[in-house]
């Protein structure tokens, strides 16, 4: 999940809009995946672009479902921690497709590939083989 410092807000909460507030920074204390989305959104009749940052595939499922006219996803990149994309850093890239499904564990597991077609998995087991899961389900 995202974080905020109370002293980072600017403003006062639901200056820019009822239940919304802007901050000067959030952190994140998880070494996990997480969601870059850009959007185009309708605000005072024309669309804008918008970014969404999205904390795990719950939440860029529930914004994949609440496309329609007034709110389209144009663009999902993933930002992967060095651990899961295999480099010595953070990297964004560009999603192609992203699905879950169980190990022998029973564990979730999260599939993404992306643009390059390079394939990474949320797990920290090497030896995993996403073609070993089961209950399959492409979310995107």
């Amino acid at each position: 999940m995202f974080r905020t410092n109370i002293e980072d807000i600017e403003g006062k909460p639901g200056m820019f809009g009822e239940g919304l507030a802007h901050w000067h920074g959030i952190s994140r204390a998880l070494n996990i995946h997480w969601y870059h989305v850009c959007v185009k959104k309708r605000l005072d009749g024309r669309l804008i672009n918008m970014i969404e940052m999205l904390n795990d595939e719950t939440r860029l499922l529930e914004a994949l479902e609440l496309q329609n006219e007034d709110f389209v996803i144009t663009e999902i990149q993933a930002l992967t921690p060095s651990w899961m994309n295999g480099g010595k850093s953070w990297r964004m890239e560009v999603i192609k497709a992203i699905s879950i499904g169980h190990d022998r564990n029973g564990c979730v597991i999260c599939v993404l590939e992306v643009e390059s077609g390079k394939i990474y998995t949320d797990t920290h087991d090497r030896s995993f083989k996403p073609e070993a899961l089961t209950n399959v389900r492409k979310i995107y």
